[in-house]
């Protein structure tokens, strides 16, 4: 005993003169849910040292702790300087205290914090103006079981906030819950201070009667540091509140609600249909009719409205009923949810008669006025005729329609004087297609011809024709002036003067053989050419032979 009291002598005396681990916290004053940071500083403490946090897990979870090591100037001497961040969310509410820390052979103070509930904070103004704190709310605490609660999160914050912030999900057992669109974002001013607000809204469904507590949901976020500042600490805070959590009292289904009847609580439901085509017309026997019936609810989700049916479970002779897939819609809007079901049918007729299809009535629960409502659409009577009296029905028709058509005046002259029109408008555009074929053959006389010849006299205008045949330009131009010298004394040179479709034929050849042309070279333009002068040098001897028997006439 005597041996531990020195070694604690030797241990207190031995610390530096003025050394002290100092503790301060950003606040004493909490909501349940929020944190604070815990911040202790020395000038004593080895760096690679670090306190003992182990005294704060009873009444604290720690959740960061950081090292920042500082140089401080005190009466122009420089002194090393560790601070420790500690970030805390106490683990109860009330008063609570952090209890003195220690490094080494130095210890802190113990400091005293007041962490209040939410229902404290709500009474409470001066905690409401807190940086960051959240409220919530619900329309009703005393919900029907399988009804629409909404609830309603609003997170306030007269700082600026990081794009990293979250809000835990709700999800809790004996109860539904649906999101009700994205967070919304605006402002408010609360005792002269600008808030910004996130608001999230919930619509609950209790699927079971007793009480039910809402769950509390946690917002987690990052403060911007202000421009004033250390340099050091200018990461931001990371702030986490927790809602109140919120106890349901729900109501089982009233004793008054009709048995057999699906439980509907709303605050407003409608009926509606639609007939293709119209049950009023009369029907024949084999014919089809569609009814469409739309349920509306509003507080009620789509999968909770019951299916609707024309028959309604009863059996009718000759009527039978085949129903389709329904459809189901939830849209949010600013009360809730909406529901929306179609249920179409098609209704057989399957004999001649008359029909009565039952009124359809749907039961549900007005949760605003708290009374049972009743909504329902009258009976439709069906008038069904058979074939055979449809066809008597309407011979006499027929027979006075001939009879008015043989004492009208006879429209022979007309009819007649149509038709001749019709037939001169027929042949008009016969003609002006023969005419236009025609115009087309002129501007372009050997489109579509087969221009090659089956044999041609003389050598050099057969190699021609073979060589435009296959499409081989050299063979062409060579065969082309063997040609032209036994036309002309001048070749080439005095045809293509004469005659210019030549000089362009030959142009796009000389183009192909000397690199000129991009595309391939096709005889078929050549030779066109070629026959053009041998057609015109052939009608200019036939013209001249009248002239040569005139000269030399016979004795």
């Amino acid at each position: 005993m005597i041996r531990l009291l020195l070694w604690l002598c030797i241990l207190i005396f031995s610390a530096p003169a003025g050394a002290a681990l100092e503790a301060s916290v950003d606040r004493t004053r909490l909501i349940e849910g929020e944190t604070l940071e815990l911040t202790l500083e020395t000038e004593a403490a080895n760096r690679f040292n670090r306190p003992e946090l182990a005294p704060l897990e009873e009444h604290f979870e720690i959740q960061n702790s950081r090292q920042l090591s500082l140089v401080s100037q005190l009466d122009g001497k420089t002194q090393p300087v560790t601070r420790w961040v500690i970030t805390l969310l106490p683990r109860r509410t009330g008063y609570v205290i952090i209890p003195p820390l220690s490094i080494d052979n130095l210890s802190s103070e113990p400091i005293s914090l007041q962490v209040l509930t939410a229902s404290e904070a709500a009474r409470d103004n001066t905690a409401q103006m807190a940086p960051v704190f959240i409220d919530a709310e619900v329309d009703t605490e005393t919900p029907y079981v399988q009804a629409q609660v909404l609830l309603t999160l609003r997170v306030y914050h007269s700082v600026s906030l990081y794009d990293d912030s979250t809000l835990t999900g709700l999800d809790f057992p004996d109860a539904r819950v649906e999101s009700l669109g994205p967070p919304r974002n605006y402002e408010r001013l609360i005792n002269g201070i600008r808030h910004g607000v996130i608001e999230v809204r919930y619509a609950i469904f209790p699927q079971r009667s007793g009480e039910l507590e809402v769950p509390s949901q946690l917002f987690t976020a990052t403060t911007m540091p202000s421009r004033s500042a250390d340099s050091a600490l200018s990461r931001g805070r990371l702030v986490q509140v927790r809602s109140p959590g919120i106890n349901l009292q729900v109501r089982p289904i009233p004793a008054d609600y009709p048995p057999g009847a699906p439980w509907l609580p709303a605050t407003n439901i409608s009926l509606a249909q639609s007939w293709q085509p119209d049950p009023g017309l009369d029907l024949l026997a084999g014919e089809s009719l569609t009814r469409t019936l739309t349920v509306t609810a509003e507080g009620l989700n789509a999968s909770q409205l019951p299916e609707l049916s024309s028959l309604a479970g009863t059996t009718i002779t000759g009527l039978r009923e085949y129903t389709d897939q329904p459809e189901l819609e939830n849209a949010v809007v600013d009360d809730g949810i909406r529901g929306l079901r179609l249920d179409s049918a098609a209704l057989l007729v399957q004999q001649a008669g008359a029909f009565q299809i039952p009124a359809l009535r749907l039961y549900w629960w007005d949760t605003e006025s708290d009374s049972l409502q009743e909504t329902q659409l009258d009976p439709i009577a069906l008038n069904v005729m058979s074939s055979q009296s449809f066809i008597a029905a309407s011979e006499p028709v027929a027979i006075e329609a001939s009879e008015e058509l043989l004492a009208s005046p006879r429209l022979w002259p007309w009819q007649l004087a149509t038709a001749l029109l019709g037939l001169a408008l027929l042949l008009s555009l016969g003609l002006l297609w023969r005419t236009r074929n025609a115009l087309q053959r002129l501007n372009n006389p050997f489109q579509d011809e087969e221009i090659f010849d089956e044999e041609i006299q003389g050598n050099p205008l057969t190699d021609l024709q073979s060589a435009c045949r296959t499409n081989q330009p050299a063979e062409a131009r060579k065969a082309l002036e063997s040609w032209a010298r036994q036309q002309d004394s001048e070749g080439l040179i005095g045809l293509t003067h004469l005659h210019p479709e030549l000089a362009e034929a030959l142009d796009e050849l000389n183009a192909c053989l000397f690199g000129q042309a991009e595309h391939h070279w096709r005889g078929k333009p050549l030779w066109r050419a070629v026959r053009m002068v041998v057609q015109s040098r052939k009608r200019q001897s036939e013209a001249l032979e009248p002239a040569l028997e005139s000269l030399y006439p016979k004795v």
